[in-house]
């Protein structure tokens, strides 16, 4: 790197942030791409619902691989290679029409391109002394990224499915230049402070909080719109709390980054999880516009406070530095498990059931996230990266 590059402290969480924003493509930006596939190539929602899951499936399967390369493969030629698949691929599809194809293209995009970009940004975030704060970074940008999504894609507006595959591939590009500054982190054992800040058990017990959490959130998220739909707002007015709604809810991220293991973990995540909790009883029934959209911000607020910190208690009791990397399959498959769940138990008389789920597995995240938690040493609150 040249003499006027960022800073090596500070180069590699610039990465890793650009990195997780590459990775959550599949989940931000799939809504939109469907609806441009459907829109502008005249796919049937089925038939783009395909498209979307198959990017989503690799996306979650990237970590899962990633377990197998990390510690044999240096992270800047990895980040380099996603990164390329990343590009290469969006620009490929911006060219596809046919079901199959773009299916299977969306699938290695997600594979090798944006579940290991996002694997490689656990890994190097878990690599620092402040996790609970750089995981709070990573969220936040990754928030303000779905709303600029939603405000500006496709771009341009006539562009097609185009408009929404090659600004991504620009910003897979962007992180590209900064893959320079990337170092491989000391071995694993030393990121909690080894074996005495934890164990693999631990981990992995801390990575079911983490995917019985997100199971509750996909549980009363998949249904989020037509809740609304269903307490008497029109579409528009739905869509307009839910945008403001996400964008507010950044402050939730950025308290983490700014309380970080000021007062520890169990205080913050259990005063989040309660609030998250009393939210989703309230999202049901007819609601006013503005009571719709405080109680959807509060509730994500508190959500971007609680992930940070389950993360955090992930990296520090993992003395592998492997368990690590799954934080984006248990939160992409919670997301995804949550509606399968719920949509069980909806019998069309409204969305009670949802609300149900998500309560009783943000309960259960609690109840086992407490003692996972009190077996980890606070963090040193001197300790900076």
């Amino acid at each position: 790197m040249s003499a006027t590059s960022p800073s090596p402290a500070t180069t590699p969480l610039v990465t890793a942030i650009l990195l997780g924003c590459v990775g959550v493509f599949a989940i931000m930006a799939g809504p939109i791409l469907t609806e441009q596939l459907v829109a502008v190539l005249g796919m049937s929602p089925g038939d783009a619902g395909i498209v979307f899951s198959a990017e989503a499936l690799g996306t979650a399967l990237g970590p899962v691989l990633a377990t197998l390369w990390m510690g044999r493969l240096g992270y800047r030629p990895v980040a380099i290679g996603a990164l390329l698949v990343v590009i290469i691929g969006n620009v490929l599809s911006s060219t596809q029409t046919g079901v199959a194809p773009l299916a299977t293209l969306r699938f290695i995009v997600g594979l090798l391109g944006e579940g290991t970009a996002f694997a490689l940004a656990i890994a190097i975030v878990s690599s620092t002394a402040q996790k609970d704060r750089n995981f709070a970074f990573l969220i936040a940008a990754q928030v303000v990224l779905g709303v600029l999504f939603f405000l500006v894609l496709p771009f341009p507006k006539d562009a097609g499915v185009g408009g929404v595959l090659l600004p991504l591939a620009g910003l897979a590009g962007l992180a590209l230049l900064t893959s320079g500054g990337i170092r491989d982190p000391q071995p694993f054992a030393g990121h909690g402070g080894g074996a005495a800040a934890g164990s693999s058990t631990t981990a992995w017990v801390a990575l079911g909080v983490m995917l019985i959490w997100c199971t509750g959130l996909g549980a009363i998220w998949a249904f989020i719109k037509l809740i609304g739909g269903a307490a008497g707002l029109e579409s528009g007015q739905v869509g307009l709390a839910l945008g403001i709604s996400t964008g507010t809810a950044t402050l939730g991220a950025l308290a983490a980054s700014v309380l970080a293991d000021r007062i520890g973990r169990i205080i913050p995540v259990t005063v989040a999880l309660l609030v998250q909790v009393v939210m989703i009883s309230l999202l049901q029934g007819e609601m006013g516009f503005v009571q719709f959209l405080v109680t959807a911000a509060v509730f994500q607020t508190f959500w971007n406070l609680t992930g940070p910190y389950v993360m955090g208690t992930i990296a520090t009791a993992d003395v592998t530095g492997k368990v690590s990397l799954l934080i984006p399959t248990a939160q992409i498959g919670g997301f995804f498990l949550g509606p399968v769940v719920a949509g069980q138990f909806l019998t069309g008389e409204g969305f009670g059931p949802a609300n149900t789920i998500a309560i009783a597995c943000c309960l259960a995240a609690l109840a086992i996230f407490i003692p996972t938690a009190l077996r980890l040493p606070r963090a040193s609150a001197a300790a900076a990266h």
